[in-house]
This record gives C-alpha cells, structure tokens and sequence, in this order.
C-alpha cells in the first residue's frame, strides 16, 4: 500500500475515533446535565416553577397521612396530606427555594407546621395558587423558612412534552 493512502486512512481512522468519542461524552454529559436542571411547572401556564434539585423534605407533625415517592428522577420525596378550614385537601411537597411571588401578607393561625406562620404564594406568570412560605415564628431559632408545594398544582416537566398535543389541521 503506497504511504500516501495509509496516511490518508489514518487520518480516516482518527477522525471516526475522534468524532465517536465526541459523541459518547456528548451523550454522558447530556443526560447528567439534564437531571440536574429537572423542573415542576405550574400546571395552569407551563412556567417553570421549582427545580427538582430544591426538594427538601420537611415532616409535618400534624400531616393526615405521609408518603415517601419517585418524582422524576428524584427518589423519596416526601408527598404530606393535609386538610384545610375549609375541608379542602392538598397533596403538599416541600423545598428550600422556586419561582413564586407572595400573594398575601404572613399570617400565624391554622398552621400545617406548629411553630411557623405561612404567606400564600403564587405563579408568578398566571397567578395561580402555588402554596405557601412556611417562616419560623421565632427568630430566636436554627429552624429556615421553606416552600410547601401544592403537588396537583404542579406538572413535572417531562410529562408536559407527553401532553402536546398537535392540532389536526398540522398532522398530514
């Protein structure tokens, strides 16, 4: 084989190496990054609203029922029961921050987490109920506010992209 044409297929066979071993790592970082930016979205608007990786769990003593569960690629997520004045129900997760605005002043009474009050929060995109800032009563304390989450308020996010939907007028 003449030195021309085996330089030229080792520069081919360079190339294939190179160009799989890009594709390889491509792959592996891609996944890893995406796990690490997974979010809730309001389910009302689609605005992203709590990344995956600010869960916290945080136990209530007066929860109706608890229950440990996989959301997304998060496992033991910390998913409480709770009842409200009004006998309505919430599904509540918990977290250390998200995107929400507050939609009312804190307030001390009816508390899901004896010795915090509570400020009502919201989509900051469409104003739909969120759930609700838990901050300590006493400031005298090593206890840090946290976010309650209403879950059937939430949409993960890669559930979203299963529930469009194209119209019928685009489909061929």
């Amino acid at each position: 084989m003449a030195a021309p044409m085996k330089r030229n297929l080792l520069s081919f066979f360079k190339f294939i190496v190179f160009f799989v071993s890009s594709l390889i790592i491509n792959n592996v970082i891609g996944e890893n990054s995406h796990h690490l930016h997974e979010y809730f979205l309001c389910r009302k608007c689609g605005r992203e609203i709590v990344e995956l990786s600010n869960l916290k769990n945080v136990p209530s003593s007066v929860a109706l029922r608890q229950r440990n569960e996989t959301l997304g690629h998060k496992e033991e997520v910390l998913v409480q029961l709770f009842k409200n004045p009004q006998n309505v129900f919430y599904e509540v997760i918990t977290a250390t921050q998200a995107n929400v605005f507050r939609a009312s002043q804190e307030t001390g009474g009816d508390t899901w987490w004896p010795g915090f009050n509570w400020i009502i929060l919201g989509c900051p995109q469409c104003r739909q109920h969120i759930g609700w800032e838990y901050i300590p009563q006493s400031k005298n304390t090593d206890e840090e506010s946290f976010l309650g989450l209403v879950l059937g308020n939430l949409l993960y996010e890669n559930e979203a992209d299963e529930l469009i939907v194209l119209p019928k007028s685009y489909k061929s």
